[in-house]
C-alpha cells in the first residue's frame, strides 16, 4: 500500500470514527431522555395495536420485519459488492463500513440507554434491550446506501424512485417492529434517524476523503 492510499484510508477512518462517536453520543442522550420522560403516546400506541391485531397483518409484519435482519442484510451487502466486482473501491468500502456500523451502533447505544422492551404482548418474545431498534437502524442505513449506489448514472426520476423505495422499506420495517410488540414507536423513530444519518454522513462526508486523497479509489475500474 503506497503512502497516498494509506493517508486516504486514515483520513476516511478518522471521519468514520468521528461520525460513529458523535451519533452514538447523541442517540444515547436522546434515549436516556426518552426513557426518563416515558412518553404517553408510546404506551397508547402499543395498547391500540395490541387490541386490534389481525392474523394476516401479523404474518405480513413478520415477513417485513425480516427485511431488517442483519442475517439477511449482511449477505445482501456482500452479494451486492461481488456483483459490482469492486469497480468503485471508495463506494464499496463505504458500503462495508455503513453495514458494519449499522449493526454496531444500536447495540452500543442499547447498552448505554438500557431501556427495557415493551411489556405488552410480544408476538416475537425477546429479552434484549429496546432503544434504538437494530432492525430499523440496519434497514435504514443499508437499503439507502444500496439505493444511492444503484441509482448512480440513472435519470433523476429513477434515482428518486430508488431512494423512495429504500425509505419505504425502512419505514415498513419500523412499522413491523412496533406491530409485533417488540419496540416502542420512539425506538424505531430513533432507529430510522440513526440509520439514515449514519449512511449519509459516511457516504457524503467520510467517503469523499478517499476520492480526494486517492482519486483512483473513486473511479470505475477498467478491464
Amino acid at each position: 500500500m503506497n503512502v497516498e492510499r494509506r493517508a486516504a484510508l486514515t483520513a476516511f477512518a478518522v471521519r468514520v470514527l468521528g461520525v460513529l462517536l458523535g451519533l452514538g453520543v447523541l442517540t444515547a442522550i436522546a434515549g436516556i431522555v426518552v426513557r426518563a420522560w416515558a412518553p404517553g403516546f408510546d404506551v397508547q400506541t402499543m395498547q391500540v395495536i395490541a387490541s386490534h391485531r389481525d392474523s394476516t397483518v401479523t404474518t405480513i409484519a413478520g415477513i417485513v420485519s425480516d427485511a431488517g435482519s442483519f442475517a439477511l442484510l449482511a449477505p445482501l451487502s456482500v452479494a451486492f459488492l461481488l456483483l459490482r466486482r469492486w469497480k468503485r473501491p471508495a463506494d464499496d468500502i463505504a458500503l462495508l463500513v455503513i453495514a458494519a456500523g449499522s449493526a454496531v451502533l444500536p447495540i452500543v447505544v442499547k447498552l448505554i440507554v438500557a431501556r427495557p422492551r415493551p411489556t405488552f404482548e410480544q408476538l416475537n418474545a425477546l429479552k434484549s434491550l429496546s432503544f434504538p431498534s437494530e432492525h430499523t437502524t440496519q434497514a435504514a442505513a443499508i437499503y439507502l446506501t444500496i439505493a444511492i449506489l444503484l441509482s448512480r448514472g440513472l435519470d433523476r426520476g429513477w434515482r428518486v424512485l430508488a431512494i423512495v423505495l429504500a425509505i419505504v422499506i425502512a419505514v415498513g420495517v419500523a412499522w413491523s417492529r412496533v406491530y409485533l410488540g417488540v419496540h416502542y414507536p420512539t425506538d424505531v423513530a430513533a432507529g430510522l434517524l440513526l440509520g439514515w444519518s449514519w449512511a449519509l454522513l459516511v457516504f457524503h462526508w467520510a467517503r469523499p476523503k478517499l476520492v480526494e486523497d486517492q482519486p483512483a479509489l473513486g473511479r470505475a475500474a477498467t478491464k
